[in-house]
């Protein structure tokens, strides 16, 4: 994480920085409706403010499901839509049962260091990419599907990480 050089002062901000901690987190609690080959948003978060110079984690956990056996599903987090820049990729699920759940927790470290603060929402999306059955994102109150966005600290620390622009 960052560090403070000699003589700089720790500030609550300054150590607030430097914390994980989540700046969004947006649920669904039910089943999103069937897909068939097109890509589908699942969820939507609010606008979120991606500061200029920080790295965050983006999180998409949820079940997918399908009506055939062996299907599979690709789950993605773009921004904006879902023609826009892809944050999170699960490349392929493969659905072993009919209409069983499989569970996929996906996560990706992404940086603005474009200059500016970035601001947009994010969309969860799904798509069937393979087989011939109906394909959704399971949730339920008890087993919510969501988008989790933390800040984890400067982007200098994360070379590499997924441009945010």
């Amino acid at each position: 994480m960052g560090l403070w050089l000699s003589g700089m002062r720790t500030t609550a901000d300054r150590l607030n920085d430097n914390t994980p901690r989540t700046i969004n987190y947006t649920p669904i609690t039910a089943n999103t409706a069937t897909n068939t080959g097109t890509e589908a948003v699942a969820l939507t978060t609010p606008s979120i403010t991606f500061r200029t110079g920080r790295a965050y984690r983006i999180t998409f956990k949820g079940l997918a499901q399908s009506s055939v056996a062996n299907d599979q599903l690709t789950v993605r987090v773009h921004k904006t839509n879902t023609a826009g820049d892809i944050y999170v990729d699960s490349f392929r699920i493969v659905v072993p049962t009919v209409n069983g759940n499989t569970p996929f927790y996906l996560a990706n470290i992404c940086a603005n260091t474009s200059g500016a603060d970035v601001s947009a929402v994010l969309v969860g999306t799904y798509l069937r990419l393979s087989g011939t059955g109906n394909a959704l994102l399971a949730a339920t109150t008890s087993h919510v599907c969501y988008i989790e966005v933390e800040d984890i600290g400067d982007a200098a620390d994360f070379a590499g990480a997924r441009p945010i622009t």
